[in-house]
């Protein structure tokens, strides 16, 4: 890739750059045509909030109550991601650190890393954008899944509200308006997968981006000193140290680095905290919700257990990649503990120092600066 354009045309990024056309949060696009696609998946991401609350204050069976809070605080949080990635300036900075990124690579090796990290979010996207679409799938379907699990027939086909998507209550009369209202619910499931898979797929691609910098510092960490031995000269004059030219480069990429992974922590701090604190309250009503139907069968019993698990992915998606920003962020440290470090000059371990000092406060993703994203957090 040797030019701009040809990053983002590259099928690193074409699983990404598609979900975030369709989303209309692609940054790259003119305004107008980002408004287009924006404005109706927005739209239908949100509007089905209203008949969902209305269906919750309007009481009824319990277990329908849980089903459907749950599945309108699904949608407060996939219509609150979509709409602060299009609205952020982050996102887009974050795409221009890549590209500079890309064109800064030197070597083949480096090149490599980058690439391998690279397609480590791609695949991490993709199976993310295939798990969801399942369970769109499953939405779409679950009326006819629950009828067929149903035993009691007269049970099954009671009211035309058991054969849509979500438990709603649009204030008519739903058999009367069943087509109209049928393809409201469908739309709004689309939405939701689209408006997740493109704010999560930048999410995970943002984040390997930043490991495979830092395994490339580290890399050019541990070559520094390499084929120096207990004859070199410490007293090497500084425009002829190549080593400490080679350790300067690892600093300003490293504060580089560092920079992006602070981009990426402003662009999704409040989009992760409201979306940790409603999978976790939606998912304990989940569970309550199962175990008040294990003995009921398996119709009353499957439709939460679906949406616990889609909860229990998404949100462990995102504990886990935060997990590998933490891990991969004091490579620096331990490559110049690996490294020749001690073979180089004066100057040149000053600079060590430096970029040790930084690495004792690993870069971290937290939910509102106040929960930090990692496996141990997600196990808690």
């Amino acid at each position: 890739m040797t030019n701009k354009k040809d990053i983002w045309k590259s099928r690193y990024y074409l699983i990404l750059r598609t979900y975030m056309t369709i989303s209309g949060t692609w940054p790259y696009r003119r305004l107008c045509d980002r408004y287009i696609h924006f404005i109706p998946t927005f739209i239908f991401s949100s509007s089905i909030l209203i008949p969902q609350i209305m269906y919750v204050i309007s009481g009824g069976d319990i277990n329908n109550m849980i089903e459907g809070t749950t599945a309108a605080m699904i949608s407060v949080i996939f219509s609150y991601k979509v709409a602060t990635v299009m609205f952020s300036k982050n996102v887009k900075s974050c795409l221009k650190m890549i590209e500079n990124d890309w064109l800064s690579l030197n070597t083949d090796e480096e090149k490599s890393i980058l690439q391998y990290h690279t397609l480590h979010g791609q695949y991490l996207t993709t199976s993310y954008a295939v798990f969801m679409h399942m369970t769109q799938v499953f939405y779409l379907l679950k009326p006819v899944i629950l009828t067929i699990l149903e035993t009691d027939v007269a049970n099954s086909t009671k009211t035309s509200a058991s054969s849509l998507p979500f438990f709603v209550d649009y204030g008519v009369d739903i058999d009367r308006f069943f087509y109209p209202i049928t393809i409201h619910c469908y739309l709004a499931v689309f939405a939701h997968v689209f408006s997740t898979i493109a704010v999560d797929g930048l999410y995970c691609t943002l984040i390997q981006h930043a490991c495979g910098m830092f395994s490339i510092i580290g890399h050019m960490l541990e070559d520094i000193g390499k084929n120096n031995n207990i004859h070199f000269d410490l007293t090497l004059n500084k425009t002829k140290d190549d080593d400490y030219k080679k350790a300067l480069n690892c600093l300003r990429r490293h504060l580089q680095a560092i920079e992006f992974a602070e981009l990426i922590e402003a662009t999704f701090s409040h989009i992760l905290l409201i979306s940790v604190n409603l999978n976790v309250i939606g998912g304990s009503m989940t569970g309550i919700q199962m175990v008040m139907n294990l003995n009921k069968g398996a119709r009353d019993a499957a439709a939460p257990m679906a949406i616990y698990i889609a909860q229990l992915v998404h949100i462990f998606l995102q504990f886990w990649q935060a997990q590998f920003l933490l891990d991969y962020s004091v490579i620096p440290y331990d490559s110049i503990c690996r490294g020749n470090w001690y073979y180089t000059s004066k100057r040149c371990q000053r600079l060590f120092l430096l970029i040790m000092t930084r690495t004792v406060s690993p870069c971290k993703i937290t939910a509102g600066k106040i929960i930090t994203l990692s496996i141990e957090g997600f196990g808690t």
